[in-house]
């Protein structure tokens, strides 16, 4: 049984939400976090007068799906726990994405203790902070900030 705990998740930005290139340091207090989402793209080949291929030509009513070869790599939601340090970084590393400044985000999970040994699977994915969502204090429960990294460019996954 695999839970999240030890995952860890980086960026290139010094910890404050500063240039890119910076010291690749640790986001503190993550609670929540995915990995990039990946979809194959496809697009719409179906013919006007389309034939079921059979022997005799008979019209074929099902949509034909081809792969486009490119993946999309989707949003990867976030969470973490409030505090004035981490809702500044993720403000600084916001605005830079905005301007097309690239990050490097390091995305670590835990050990999947298949092998014996430590098997962490590390995935390095280039991009930004695209949202910082609304944070809400409530009475009795804990403050986190929910974000969204967005990947500009193919993760390696090691």
């Amino acid at each position: 049984m695999i839970t999240g705990f030890q995952a860890v998740l980086t960026a290139d930005d010094g910890g404050n939400g500063g240039a890119t290139g910076g010291t690749s340091t640790k986001f503190d207090g993550v609670t929540t976090f995915s990995l990039p989402s990946l979809e194959a793209g496809t697009f719409d080949a179906t013919e006007l007068a389309q034939d079921d291929g059979g022997g005799t030509p008979a019209p074929d009513p099902f949509e034909r799906e081809h792969p486009t070869g490119l993946i999309k790599i989707g949003k990867t939601p976030c969470e973490m726990k409030y505090t004035k340090a981490n809702y500044q970084r993720l403000v600084g590393l916001l605005k830079k994405g905005a301007a097309g400044a690239e990050y490097t985000f390091l995305l670590t999970s835990p050990d999947d203790q298949t092998a014996g040994t430590a098997t962490k699977l590390t995935v390095t994915a280039k991009g930004f902070v695209s949202k910082v969502d609304a944070v809400k204090f409530e009475k009795g429960n804990p403050v986190s900030i929910p974000f969204e990294m967005t990947t500009r460019k193919q993760p390696t996954y090691a």
